[in-house]
């Protein structure tokens, strides 16, 4: 293996020389018989970060000393590992891509730390800095683009974060529980953290195209049928009016109290695991969770008013807290993966006045639901009084209509 120059070194760890002698002269990194290696490098970047969150090298000296870690592991931290580059900020403002006060408040929609004109730059905010020039030559707003970065911020940050609770729960928890020591947690656990990386990166991926292009086929179409519409080609489908469902589980904060914050939420993610199937069944999709509950839009009225039934009942089979769901039809407002709008406000209202294992529905809910599926039956509750609307809203119970 060829040996890595020490200048690269510093250079791909984003190091200084003075702070390297001192790491030497410690014994807590050197270069190996045939000098540094690209190994090394990932190495002396989390021996830099744990000396950033407080960890000294008398600490890190001596830990190693007492063999309660070691950092032979290092080199199998990421799957594609990320090193520093000698471009800075200032290097990309002068070459006229972008200006450091845009690019750090784009930065800040997508949860990214800010950066510094002179510092050198990683691999990756290096590309970052070059595809936001990109884009803007495209023609992208930076308002726009700060929608889209929060939407990504925020959704990538839980994928991850969820891969990092599933490695912990199902790899490392049970080494630990079986005796496994610190030591030999990290080394034994680095060649499954690279293959759970390599399997998540890859599926985030093959998510992603085949919702993007589901996404991009179904604005196609839509912008098809809207011009054949606006030349009488195509009449207009009052009955295929979209419908949101609101749903969470009655009492949970009670339940919190009752059995604890992790039993709890293990119960959340178990209805949303339900909601997520169920929805997706009848040709909806969950818009976004909200703890104990979900938003779902669904294309009609009689596909929400089903998969809401279907959840209220597979949810108390799985034994957990009864399930409350709001429904309303209606036109929606699509915002950067979100819905808004009335009909998106009534099924939230909708929904808090549900009891217990109900579904409440509004009138041209059950209109439509009631002329699409002959099993359903509705129970009129007369007008009631909701938050927000000035005027009292007819609500129906819908439930599955008995034989006999």
């Amino acid at each position: 293996m060829e040996a890595l120059p020490r200048q690269r070194l510093l250079v791909l760890a984003g190091c200084d020389d003075a702070r390297l002698d001192d790491l030497e002269q410690r014994q807590i990194i050197g270069p190996g018989v045939h000098g540094y290696s690209l190994s090394d490098v990932s190495r002396l970047r989390l021996i830099l970060a744990l000396q950033d969150a407080g960890i000294g090298p008398d600490i890190l000296a001596e830990g190693l000393r007492r063999k309660i870690f070691s950092f032979e592991f290092a080199s199998q931290v990421m799957f594609e590992p990320v090193s520093m580059t000698s471009a800075s900020v200032a290097d990309e403002v002068a070459a006229g891509t972008v200006d450091l006060d845009t690019l750090n408040g784009l930065r800040a929609s997508a949860s990214l730390p800010p950066l510094s004109a002179e510092r050198s730059l990683r691999e990756d905010d290096l590309e970052f800095v070059r595809l936001i020039a990109e884009c803007m030559q495209l023609g992208a707003s930076a308002a726009g683009m700060e929608r889209v970065l929060r939407v990504f911020g925020h959704s990538v940050r839980r994928c991850v974060d969820t891969m990092r609770d599933l490695f912990r729960a199902e790899v490392e928890e049970p080494m630990l529980n079986a005796g496994l020591s610190y030591h030999h947690l990290l080394e034994i656990s680095a060649a499954k953290r690279l293959a759970l990386q390599r399997i998540g990166f890859r599926v985030l991926f093959l998510l992603q195209r085949r919702m993007l292009e589901e996404a991009v086929f179904d604005n196609i179409v839509g912008r098809l049928q809207d011009a054949l519409r606006e030349h009488g080609l195509e009449p207009e489908d009052e009955d295929s009016l979209p419908a949101v469902a609101f749903a969470d589980l009655s009492g949970f904060a009670g339940l919190t109290h009752e059995i604890g914050d992790a039993p709890a939420a293990e119960k959340a993610a178990r209805f949303e695991a339900i909601a997520q199937r169920l929805s997706c069944s009848f040709d909806g999709r969950i818009v976004k969770p909200l703890g104990d509950g979900v938003m779902m839009l669904f294309p009609d009225a009689a596909s929400a008013v089903e998969a809401s039934l279907s959840l209220v009942e597979q949810s108390r089979e799985c034994d957990l807290p009864p399930v409350r769901v709001g429904v309303a039809t209606g036109q929606v407002v699509p915002r950067d993966g979100d819905i808004f709008g009335r009909t998106v406000n009534l099924a939230a209202r909708v929904s808090a006045v549900a009891g217990p294992s109900q579904t409440l529905v509004c009138l041209n809910t059950r209109t439509a639901a009631e002329a699409a599926v002959r099993g359903l039956a509705f129970q009129g509750l007369g007008a009631v009084s909701l938050k927000g609307f000035k005027d009292s809203v007819p609500l129906f119970a819908a439930q599955r209509r008995t034989s006999g």
